[in-house]
């Protein structure tokens, strides 16, 4: 792999592993500080608190949606999906009326059963034109093998996990990626190494990092706000570091960083899990932690030559351990005359029946010129019923949200409205429907309009039916002495096994043509 690209995967690998360190750090400190009470403490503790119950109230609103994925982790379902278009348009010209005519005639269908639990998945495509039904096949797959069933073929297709090495170095002889495709990664929704790599940053950055933040910086007082036209009686504290701070933390860290054999091997097997079939070789991996090796290095060095004229400044304001108001601000830049200010303020109230916020993020440059994201939101739950509205602006551009949610046993009916506007166009995405999900089965109805100002909002639909249930097994397909293994093939074996196969293959195709024609004509 060209080194080129090895280093901006590897600067990749890095901003991956600080993304991660930030999203832990909201549940690590709780257990980490739950002993003192000091300013430093509330103020973790607080965005702890926020974020538990941010979560909590989205498990109260989609209990039965949440518990039915947890029916799928750890249940054989089978899932039934049916996708059809709707092309109501009257005026259409004579030479789009035939398109108009397939658009509305044609469904999509896919079946998918899936065991978590012994991690065997079957996938199921076909079609459907009036009265022409078309199977396009199945694929079935295992930790250790890919079977594939094709209409027009009375043989199974088969390719097992651990061949693939063999079988990409019968087209390139130089090949020196993976050995084994990944099917088992493609069963696990976050694998295990990723879930040790999270816990093992969590306590050797965030809590070392949190550790290292001076006491003295942290001050609180009371005070009296104004959150969502609400007087509030809140707790202000104050994280307020110097640039001599910042820079030392940062060095700090890094240095840890440096010398962490354990953050390398993890680094490596990330990137490994990831690259399925072979993106990353033995010897790009290598060069990986080279590199990671270097960037360390170059950013340590870095530390000192940047400006960080004010420090950091962070201040919260809490009502019963949870944040109602924020204001962070930093000036950072290469020099003192080349720097950015970044600042983020806003309110916030998560009541169990009103959740509403109000934030403006901020970034002024050296000239002085401001770039302004404001990020407004509504949502109201109450007996049952929803109503949302969540909007994002730049300027002259807008994205937003509406929806609106009744809950009647275990029927949830929606509209949502996603919206965008620029002062020229103002297309916008409707999503209608039902969904119901009981202990055993679910269903579900959708319906996806798009309109803009010169179309009528029901001229276009995409409809989207969904079934799912618990059934008792995959049933994976019986093999024989006539199944085609691909991995054990060379490579003029697999070529003359595709040219023996392509007069199927024109066969079947033209059949489904005539199909087809007869159907329209």
């Amino acid at each position: 792999m060209d080194e080129t690209v090895v280093k901006k995967k590897t600067f990749k690998s890095l901003i991956v592993l600080i993304v991660t360190a930030l999203v832990v750090v909201g549940g690590s400190v709780s257990a980490f500080f739950i002993l003192t009470k000091s300013s430093k403490t509330q103020y973790f503790l607080a965005e702890v608190e926020t974020y538990k119950q941010m979560g909590t109230l989205v498990e109260d609103r989609y209990k039965n949606e949440l518990n039915w994925v947890k029916v799928q982790e750890e249940k054989p379902v089978e899932t039934k999906y049916d996708l059809s278009g709707e092309w109501n348009d009257p005026s259409v010209a004579p030479e789009m009326q035939e398109i108009q005519s397939i658009v509305n005639s044609v469904t999509v269908s896919m079946d998918q059963v899936y065991n978590p639990k012994k991690k065997e998945l079957e996938a199921a495509l076909s079609g459907k034109l009036g009265n022409v039904t078309v199977d396009f096949g199945s694929i079935f797959a295992t930790t250790e093998k890919l079977v594939v069933a094709l209409p027009f073929m009375e043989e199974l297709i088969r390719f097992d996990d651990k061949d693939f090495g063999k079988l990409m170095r019968e087209f390139d002889a130089d090949f020196e990626g993976n050995e084994n495709l990944g099917l088992a990664d493609l069963f696990e929704i976050k694998p295990a190494s990723m879930k040790e790599a999270e816990s093992y940053i969590e306590k050797e950055y965030v809590e070392f990092l949190v550790k290292e933040l001076p006491e003295d910086a942290f001050t609180s007082v009371k005070e009296e706000i104004i959150v969502a036209d609400q007087k509030v009686k809140a707790k202000k504290i104050t994280m307020d570091l110097s640039e001599k701070q910042v820079k030392t933390l940062l060095k700090d860290v890094l240095a840890k960083a440096k010398k962490d054999e354990k953050l390398k091997e993890i680094v490596k097997d990330q990137l490994g899990v990831s690259s399925f079939a072979g993106d990353f070789s033995p010897s790009d991996l290598t060069l990986v932690v080279e590199e990671f090796d270097k960037g360390i290095e170059e950013a340590i060095k870095a530390v000192d030559t940047l400006a960080i004229p004010n420090g950091i400044q962070s201040t919260i304001w809490l009502q019963s351990n949870q944040i109602v108001q924020r204001d962070f601000v930093v000036t950072m830049g290469s020099s003192a005359d080349d720097v950015v200010t970044v600042k983020l303020t806003g309110t916030q109230l998560l009541e169990k029946a009103d959740q509403q916020w109000d934030y403006k993020f901020t970034v002024t440059d050296s000239f002085g010129d401001e770039s302004v994201v404001d990020f407004t939101g509504k949502l109201a739950w109450k007996d049952q019923q929803a109503n949302d509205t969540i909007a994002i602006s730049v300027e002259d551009m807008k994205i937003s949200y509406k929806g609106k949610e009744e809950l009647v046993d275990n029927k949830r009916s929606f509209t949502r409205t996603f919206a965008f506007s620029n002062g020229f166009d103002e297309p916008s995405l409707t999503w209608k429907g039902s969904a119901t999900h009981d202990s055993d089965e679910m269903k579900a109805d959708h319906t996806f309009s798009v309109s803009d100002q010169n179309a009528d909002v029901e001229m276009f639909n995409v409809h989207l039916k969904q079934q799912g249930k618990i059934v008792k097994k995959v049933n994976m397909p019986e093999e024989t002495d006539g199944t085609v293994n691909i991995g054990q093939m060379d490579k003029a074996e697999i070529e003359s096994f595709i040219e023996s196969e392509v007069s199927k293959v024109e066969n079947w195709f033209y059949d489904l043509i005539g199909k087809v024609e007869g159907e329209l004509y």
